[in-house]
């Protein structure tokens, strides 16, 4: 069976629809390259705006029967489902890229100190660094993976971060100048989700897929996190990192001038940790 598959653009967004072909066998698709709000705000410089942008267009194209499926990076989606749609998360490996790099230019040494001009526009890193790294000078940085490399070597940063994950699927990872970082992340980093449409076609390719009882776990501690989310009412934009890992799920909220750390396997003791201690407050210091 053919199957039209929606997609951004992005070398990065076509690599995964490449990752997903291979994982469940697909031989036969028509790919629909797809601009989206997210990427024309993008393009314009923005930086503050909600990550769902990059979604939301392609889910019309699935409600509407134009498409089969649609491939995300996981961490854009947003944690509330879209109604008549579903999704399946996966990884293309065994092992999950969770971490954030610190990629420094080419000529320099790997060390960072706090007064070096960081780039990277999103805001839990923007806290992350601050609380964990002492940093003074993080700057927004904006663009695709190639363009935010070229920033950073052409010297209008000292180093940037930036996933793990999607270095390595473009095969960047190699020739990067970096440190990992042990910061946990954001929900559903290093994963990517396929999305269709209740019933259709594709639903039955992708659930008779052996993939698709391999990643049973995964998809479970993803909608752990998920599950936190909406009822704090946040998303991967906010100031928050999660890692769920079997039942249990860890987790820090950043705020303007303090942050806390949270853990445990039942969502709602880990709610009354988080209002305990001042952890809603924290959230929407930034709003």
């Amino acid at each position: 069976m053919k199957i039209k598959i929606a997609s951004r653009s992005s070398k990065l967004a076509l690599k995964q629809v490449e990752e997903f072909n291979k994982t469940f066998l697909i031989k036969e698709y028509d790919l629909i390259e797809t601009s989206t709000r997210g990427d024309e705000l993008s393009a314009k410089g923005e930086t503050l705006f909600d990550k769902g942008n990059f979604v939301s267009d392609i889910e019309k194209l699935i409600l509407n029967d134009s498409v089969d499926v649609a491939i995300h990076s996981a961490k854009d989606m947003p944690a509330k489902e879209t109604k008549g749609l579903k999704h399946f998360y996966f990884i293309e490996n065994s092992e999950r890229m969770i971490n954030d790099l610190l990629i420094f230019r080419k000529d320099t040494q790997p060390n960072f100190r706090s007064e070096m001009k960081l780039g990277t526009s999103s805001l839990r890193r923007k806290m992350q660094a601050k609380f964990h790294m002492s940093a003074t000078n993080i700057e927004p940085l904006n663009g695709n993976i190639d363009t935010r490399l070229k920033k950073l070597n052409d010297g209008q940063y000292d180093c940037i971060i930036l996933a793990e994950a999607g270095l390595s699927r473009l095969e960047f990872l190699q020739n990067q100048n970096y440190k990992k970082l042990n910061h946990l992340t954001c929900s559903g980093q290093g994963v990517l989700a396929v999305q269709w449409k209740e019933g259709n076609s594709a639903e039955s390719i992708i659930k008779s897929s052996q993939i698709y009882k391999d990643m049973a776990n995964l998809n479970k501690e993803i909608n752990m996190e998920r599950e936190l989310l909406v009822k704090l009412n946040a998303d991967c934009n906010s100031a928050i990192s999660l890692f769920a890992s079997g039942n249990y799920l860890n987790g820090e909220i950043y705020g303007v001038e303090n942050f806390i750390s949270f853990s445990g396997n039942n969502i709602n003791e880990i709610l009354e940790d988080i209002h305990k201690n001042n952890g809603i407050k924290l959230l929407h210091e930034h709003n």
